[in-house]
């Protein structure tokens, strides 16, 4: 019988149903940094994220995270608990990954019982199984594959092992474990690169929530938000830019976030004339030598403007200016920066790369460019297209429609979904036996008809099911691992009579049903939520 989900913590939503089953258990979170961390990204606010809402959903959390101090300032406290989070930090860079997996190890031998543990690998794995029983369920957490990455940072022999750790390294530890990606990009790759064996499910980032939106400038306004590393490849914009400010009066560009390309940015800048030298501390211009003369080609000296690291409400205030945001990275994880933007109504310019492949909608939430491919003449038609008012009404209307699609409390429901079935297939009778699980290269994505008023049909806990229209007969499952044949015997399984449509699923299948799967599950949840056990063939 259905009734209304009465959850036993006050941080239980309606939508987190299976994360209402993990209440009382201990699940340790790994990562790299935590977000007092400064060089803290996108991967730690998906940790922390999703580890505070298991927190107040009764889950007993602990977050294993390096502690060293960056660019002289002192470092974060070695035990800290934040927002119902037992944080625990010790190791630097590399020191971390040791420091981690002797905490881990210890906890076992307190007699802290560990019942999950969700490993986020950024880049280098920590290996976690290999201080764990084979019992106890790991899940794998990727962002983006780092192959690429590495030599742009190390030199030739270090880079070579980080690659060596991250592909043949990572399959050989964690082998059938299940994966979490946060992108379809990052989930074809964690196969075709570093083949991964194991089920792959998705969880995209959600985007935080955004105060009161602003108006556009009055004039062509270009907002990027992001570190300043190589691999975002910020020089490919900036080169467009003199020719641009040439075509578009009063255009700006404003550059919020730091790290240690800035130098070298700035610098650009000013050698083509579009950010004047530093006139004094805070000037966000170029810190030049004395006797510096600007090129007799200057176009105008302030078209990029300098924010570094701002606060929260500074940067939404200047990205609610925007016109556009432009992305040029050679791949992402998943392109929160650009879901970001997306929220508060700014369409995105970016190459058609993992990750910002997936985070806009072609010529509907933002133009994506072939990679090689010059960034100004699709900045140029975007620009032109924003200056006017209809057609910047239609496309930022489309950016906050599909950014309102990712929330952080359906990423965590959606992994708890993940580690809750990991924990009873491995608690089963048959969890000795060989994991006899189809692999997940095939995803199907089925539309069949059921009455309005019946209740969505139980499939696997993993697998995607929702109604495009609430109001509707209609009903949409994403399943992984199925093929279609596969597909209709699941549909007959659960008692399915109508005719159902069945294709491949594409990436964008996928993203869609992730946050409406978790909100059509919260309409329709049990008065009382029963753990369920899963059997390795059902996962």
């Amino acid at each position: 019988m259905m009734g209304s989900f009465h959850p036993p913590y006050p941080g239980v939503l309606a939508s987190h149903r299976y994360l209402a089953t993990l209440a009382g258990r201990h699940v340790v979170f790994l990562n790299w940094r935590d977000r007092a961390h400064p060089q803290a990204g996108g991967a730690e606010l998906f940790c922390q994220s999703v580890a505070e809402r298991f927190a107040a959903a009764g889950v007993r959390v602990s977050l294993l995270t390096s502690r060293a101090g960056v660019d002289g300032q002192p470092p974060a406290p070695a035990a800290e608990h934040v927002a119902g989070v037992d944080i625990r930090r010790g190791g630097g860079t590399f020191g971390v990954y040791p420091s981690v997996l002797a905490r881990l190890a210890s906890l076992g031998r307190a007699g802290h019982r560990v019942d999950a543990v969700v490993d986020c690998q950024n880049g280098i794995p920590f290996f976690s199984p290999l201080v764990l029983t084979a019992r106890t369920p790991v899940v794998q957490v990727l962002h983006h594959v780092h192959q690429k990455q590495f030599p742009l940072y190390f030199p030739g022999p270090l880079a070579r092992v980080g690659q060596l750790l991250e592909a043949p390294g990572s399959r050989l530890v964690y082998r059938r474990r299940p994966s979490v990606v946060v992108s379809p990009s990052t989930r074809d790759e964690s196969r075709s690169v570093l083949g991964l064996p194991g089920p792959r499910y998705l969880v995209p980032n959600g985007v935080t929530a955004v105060g009161a939106r602003g108006e556009p400038a009055a004039t062509p306004t270009i907002v990027c938000v992001g570190r300043l590393v190589p691999h975002k490849r910020l020089h490919l914009l900036l080169d467009e830019l003199p020719a641009l400010a040439a075509a578009h009066p009063g255009l700006v560009v404003h550059i919020v976030g730091d790290g240690p390309d800035r130098e070298r940015l700035v610098a650009h800048a000013v050698a083509l004339g579009l950010t004047a030298p530093a006139t004094g501390p805070g000037s966000g211009s170029a810190v030049l030598t004395p006797g510096y003369q600007a090129p007799a080609d200057v176009v105008r000296a302030d078209v990029v403007r300098w924010h570094g690291q701002v606060a929260s409400e500074v940067r939404d205030r200047l990205l609610s200016s925007a016109w556009l945001t432009v992305n040029p990275s050679h791949g992402e994880g998943w392109g929160l920066s650009v879901l970001e933007a997306a929220a508060l109504g700014v369409p995105a310019v970016a190459f058609r790369v993992p990750g910002l492949r997936d985070a806009v909608r072609d010529g509907t939430t933002g133009w994506l460019v072939s990679d090689g491919t010059p960034l100004g003449p699709v900045i140029d038609a975007a620009l032109r297209t924003l200056a006017d008012p209809a057609g910047a009404a239609s496309l930022r209307l489309a950016a906050r429609e599909w950014a309102a699609g990712f929330t952080w409390d359906a990423s965590a429901e959606l992994l708890a979904r993940v580690v809750s079935a990991e924990i009873d297939r491995l608690a089963g009778p048959r969890a000795a036996v060989r994991d006899r699980r189809r692999r997940d290269d095939e995803t199907t994505h089925v539309t069949f008809t059921m009455p309005v008023e019946a209740p969505l049909p139980a499939l696997r806990r993993t697998d995607l099911v929702y109604r495009p229209d609430p109001t509707g007969d209609e009903v949409v499952a994403v399943l992984y691992g199925a093929g279609p044949r596969e597909a209709h015997r699941a549909l007959d399984r659960v008692g399915v009579t109508s005719p159902a449509r069945v294709r491949p699923g594409t990436g964008e299948d996928q993203l869609v049903a992730a946050g409406r799967a978790v909100a059509a599950a919260a309409a329709q949840v049990p008065a009382t939520v029963p753990p369920v056990t899963t059997t390795a063939a059902a996962f």
